[in-house]
């Protein structure tokens, strides 16, 4: 049986980043929750979160762990789509200031940095090795009869 080689430290390392960042995510949305309840009402705030934070998780997951290239352009998407959201903050004058506004900007370098480390050689050439692969190691093989 084919075997995939053992995840590189970029990805493991890329993995727990991102984990933090979800961390910090959870952090700001704790401290923002009276606003985004007294904006949206508590279902949209709490389905917001909770989408945000599931998606996260499931892109992570699948990007870290079973090697999917198009989790990992989702994730790229998401991080991008996030990033963009800060800078309009900034542009605007809207970022919060303080340790909201410090946790944003932290969360979002640790959206980046394992975005980067997801693009380093040796874990490319892993993303490569699971591709080629083909088939799930766990997955049953059939039995041709």
């Amino acid at each position: 049986m084919n075997r995939v080689k053992m995840r590189p430290k970029s990805v493991i390392l890329a993995e727990w980043l991102y984990l933090a960042s979800i961390g910090l995510l959870i952090a700001v949305s704790v401290l923002t929750w009276d606003a985004a309840v007294a904006q949206g009402g508590f279902a949209l705030a709490a389905g917001v979160t909770a989408f945000g934070v599931g998606l996260s998780l499931l892109l992570l997951i699948l990007t870290t762990r079973r090697g999917s290239r198009v989790a990992l352009w989702l994730l790229v998407a998401l991080t991008v789509l996030g990033a963009a959201g800060v800078m309009l903050q900034v542009a605007t004058g809207v970022l919060a200031t303080g340790l909201i506004g410090m946790l944003t900007i932290a969360q979002l370098v640790l959206t980046i940095l394992p975005i980067v480390l997801l693009f380093r050689p040796r874990a490319r050439a892993w993303f490569d090795e699971v591709a080629d692969r083909g088939v799930d190691d766990d997955a049953e093989e059939e039995i041709e009869a």
